[in-house]
C-alpha cells in the first residue's frame, strides 16, 4: 500500500471517529432534552390532577354544605367532616385499584339504589390534559356518591338532589358567579371554622 493510501485511511478514519464523537455528543443532547420534556409533562400532568382534584372535592363538599346543609352544627364530627372522610376513603380505594369506577356504577345502578348514572363516559377525542381532568371526574363524583350511601345511607331521591346541587354548582361556575378558588377557599374557610368551635 502506498503511503498516500495510508495518509488517506487515516484522514478518513479521524473523521470518522470526529463524526462519532459529534453523533455521541448530539444523541447526548437529544436525550437530555427528551428527558426534560418529559419531566416537565409530568410535572403539568400532576398538577393538572391535583388541581382538578381539590376543584371537585371543593365544590361536592361546598354543594352538600350550601344546599344539604352539610357543616351547619360546629364540631369535628360534623357532617361535612365525614363526608370529605368518607370522599377520601372511597378514592383511595379507586386509585389503588380495590373498587373501579365501573363496579361503584354498577353498585348505584343496581337494586335498592337504582341510580342511572354514567360515571364512565368520555370524549375519545380529548386531550390528554383534558383526559387527565375527565378521569379526575370520575374517580372524584365516584367517590362523592359512595360517600353520600355508605356514610349517610342516601337513596336514590337522595342521591339526585345532590346531583342537582352540583349541577346549579356548575352552572354558576360556566356562568362566572362562582369561581373554583372561591368554592375551595370557602368550603376551607367553614371547614376551619368547625374545627375551632370544636
Amino acid at each position: 500500500m502506498s503511503s498516500f493510501a495510508r495518509k488517506m485511511g487515516r484522514k478518513v478514519s479521524k473523521a470518522g471517529e470526529k463524526g462519532v464523537k459529534k453523533a455521541e455528543r448530539t444523541a447526548g443532547r437529544t436525550q437530555a432534552s427528551l428527558i426534560c420534556a418529559y419531566a416537565h409533562a409530568n410535572v403539568k400532568s400532576t398538577m393538572t390532577r391535583k388541581t382538578a382534584l381539590r376543584h371537585l372535592s371543593g365544590v361536592f363538599l361546598y354543594a352538600m354544605h350550601r344546599d344539604a346543609g352539610f357543616g351547619a352544627k360546629k364540631g369535628k364530627a360534623s357532617r361535612l367532616f365525614r363526608l370529605r372522610d368518607k370522599m377520601q376513603s372511597v378514592f383511595d380505594c379507586i386509585v389503588s385499584g380495590n373498587v373501579t369506577i365501573k363496579e361503584i356504577q354498577d353498585f348505584l345502578r343496581a337494586k335498592p339504589i337504582e341510580l342511572d348514572v354514567d360515571i364512565i363516559a368520555c370524549d375519545p377525542k380529548a386531550n390528554w390534559y383534558r383526559k387527565i381532568k375527565h378521569r379526575a371526574v370520575q374517580e372524584m363524583e365516584a367517590a362523592f356518591l359512595m360517600a353520600l350511601v355508605d356514610e349517610f345511607g342516601y337513596g336514590k331521591k337522595r342521591l339526585e338532589q345532590a346531583y342537582i346541587y352540583c349541577a346549579k354548582l356548575s352552572d354558576e361556575i360556566a356562568s362566572g358567579k362562582l369561581t373554583w378558588d372561591f368554592i375551595c377557599d370557602e368550603i376551607e374557610r367553614v371547614m376551619l371554622n368547625q374545627k375551632a368551635a370544636a
